[in-house]
């Protein structure tokens, strides 16, 4: 008897390729390398500017959905880096995967026909999802992997406006599954246009820095008042366990502490508000008592306030509302003068109008922040012409222009100081610098970067930029002018995330230039090392908190001493606000302190860096 010769079907779809085990690993291999592109890419398509221009304006409306706690682009690397795991060590089990993604797919597709925005990256990665279908495809399973696909569908579609916040505002316009296009909490629909969506997210960023100076206030409201609820709250938890009322609580804490006010104080006082009172009608001492309860007061609510705080720990206080941080900002910078090394830890994208007054004078202070920063920083500029102000665009072209012949920062440099902007002298300007006349006055007249220009204005309103100047600071939108100490401390921070070393004050003071024509003004810093010598000046020594001062007296009075012919030599570093009757404060270690008189006649400079110099009087 011949051998009986049993045949058997096989439990794939009969196409050659996936016959072979190692194929099929292969081709699984090569399934998750690509879906794992199509995330990545989704995730930093606002990064990369062929990738922007694939995306229409629904495309990050899309992206915002997130499921199980995890945006789009997140769960989708997660699911490829287990589609490559399996195709490595367990290629049978993709089978069993494939129909939840398929189901999780289908809701994402219906989610795009709902609302007619099509999302690039959706569309690649359908495509994706169906190559994975027809690898793992077994007849045998094929019932079992479309219960699979439809428990997910089913179970996103019910779960996916609770995981994303939405449950109760879901407009009433939109029909069906299209709620859970709304994305998590203020990244949600705001209104639609057609074709087109308009989401919350968006207008966040236009409204800018108007929408973060609100929210801060409102936090700042909602802080002071969980203040005195947490306090209160410390305080009879705190009089309970002693076996006290609140108020011999409060009694016993304010008796302990320092709430006395000094006459100095109420001096002081009357000093720094001065304007307040120019009109009071009431005599001096009746002035003088209101001042000394209100201080007493204000001595007794800080004394209450760190007895309950360093209770805090005891009594578990934990404050949890959220610090409203502004939305993360990403700029094209492609064509824009730089300085700096493209992998520096801070990038600085500033929007300026070279006739805006606060640009010209933020302008110094941007001066003395790359040369502190050095290579740490790269800054970044960018074109916001304002249009009251009617020489700014052509200025911003002829910038670019001298950026053609290499000239942009020299260039830039005089039109900040310049006080006339028009073409001819824009034209004088380019050609003191010695750049070639004739191609400058051709780039000028041909417009040539009229349109980068424009795209630069366009960018600072997409942005939410409403004034100018203003930074951006790795990705974050700081709007106007700031200060050299609020510069410091914005990328002070952004270093220490990124691990880098931060400048010392004595660094910080050494590498700003010094301007000998400078004169400090009300509120301005400045930073000193070195040695100074004065000569025929007044001078005295005064102690505040065992630091030492330096008292500029501008009508004369007070003068303790005159030291004709005498030096007297300052080590340390000189730091202080200038105020209406030029006090300064002077950090130790110090041989002594100064004050000046009218006028400050000479001056030995030896190794001296600061930021402003002493006032002409």
């Amino acid at each position: 008897m011949s051998p009986r010769i049993i045949e058997t079907k096989p439990d794939r779809l009969e196409i050659p390729l996936f016959a072979d085990s190692r194929k099929t690993n292969i081709l699984l291999l090569l399934i998750a390398l690509a879906g794992l592109t199509v995330s990545l890419m989704s995730r930093y398509h606002e990064s990369i500017l062929f990738l922007r221009s694939l995306c229409p304006s629904a495309c990050k409306d899309t992206l915002e959905i997130h499921f199980l706690r995890m945006p789009l682009w997140l769960l989708g690397a997660v699911f490829y880096s287990v589609v490559a795991m399996l195709a490595l060590f367990r290629h049978e089990m993709a089978t069993w995967i494939a129909g939840p993604a398929a189901g999780v797919e289908a809701l994402l597709i219906l989610l795009m026909i709902q609302l007619k925005a099509p999302c690039v990256f959706c569309t690649a990665n359908a495509a994706v999802i169906l190559l994975l279908l027809i690898a793992t495809f077994r007849k045998k399973f094929f019932w079992q992997e479309t219960t699979l696909a439809l428990l997910f569908f089913v179970g996103f579609l019910s779960w996916a406006p609770f995981g994303n916040g939405l449950s109760h505002s879901a407009p009433k316009t939109l029909p069906g599954p299209a709620m859970m296009a709304l994305g998590a909490d203020d990244a949600g629909i705001a209104a639609m246009v057609g074709d087109e969506v308009i989401t919350n997210k968006r207008l966040d960023v236009l409204l800018g820095a108007q929408l973060m100076e609100t929210r801060r206030e409102i936090y700042r409201m909602k802080m002071e008042k969980l203040e005195d609820l947490v306090i209160e709250m410390v305080l009879q938890k705190e009089a309970k366990q002693q076996g006290k009322t609140v108020d011999d609580l409060v009694e016993q804490i304010t008796s302990a502490g320092s709430t006395k006010v000094e006459e100095s104080e109420i001096d002081k006082y009357i000093q720094d508000n001065q304007q307040q009172f120019e009109e009071y009608k009431g005599t001096l001492p009746d002035l003088r008592q209101q001042i000394r309860t209100f201080l007493e007061q204000q001595k007794i609510s800080q004394v209450i306030k760190n007895y309950a705080h360093g209770l805090g720990s005891k009594y578990g206080v934990r404050i949890l509302v959220p610090v409203p941080y502004p939305p993360r900002i990403t700029i094209d910078i492609q064509g824009a003068p730089t300085l700096g090394p493209s992998n520096a830890p801070v990038t600085i994208v500033e929007f300026s109008d070279y006739e805006c007054p606060a640009c010209r004078s933020t302008h110094e202070v941007v001066k003395q922040i790359r040369a502190v920063y050095g290579d740490k920083v790269r800054w970044i500029y960018k074109d916001y012409p304002l249009r009251q102000h009617k020489d700014a665009f052509t200025a911003a072209e002829a910038a670019h222009c001298a950026q053609e012949q290499g000239k942009f920062w020299q260039y830039q440099e005089s039109m900040f100081t310049a006080q006339d902007l028009s073409s001819a002298n824009l034209a004088r300007n380019a050609a003191q610098l010695g750049m070639a006349p004739e191609n400058f006055a051709q780039c000028l007249q041909d417009s040539k970067y009229k349109a980068l220009v424009q795209k630069d204005q366009r960018e600072a309103i997409q942005a939410g930029i409403d004034r100018t100047p203003s930074f951006i600071i790795n990705g974050t939108l700081f709007a106007g002018g700031l200060s050299p100490d609020n510069f410091r401390s914005i990328i002070d921070e952004e270093l220490k995330k990124a691990g880098r070393q931060m400048p010392s004050a004595v660094e910080y003071a050494a590498r700003a230039p010094f301007d000998t024509n400078a004169s400090l003004v009300e509120g301005q810093e400045v930073h000193a090392v070195g040695l100074v010598e004065f000569k025929q000046t007044y001078a005295r020594l005064k102690t505040i908190n065992g630091e030492f001062s330096i008292l500029l007296d501008s009508r004369g009075e007070q003068m303790a001493k005159t030291m004709d012919g005498k030096s007297v030599e300052v080590r340390g570093i000189l730091t202080g606000k200038a105020t209406q009757d030029m006090t300064m404060s002077l950090s130790s270690p110090v041989s002594g302190a100064i004050t000046g008189g009218a006028r400050v006649p000479e001056i030995k400079v030896e190794e001296f860096k600061a930021l402003g110099n002493f006032p002409e009087k």
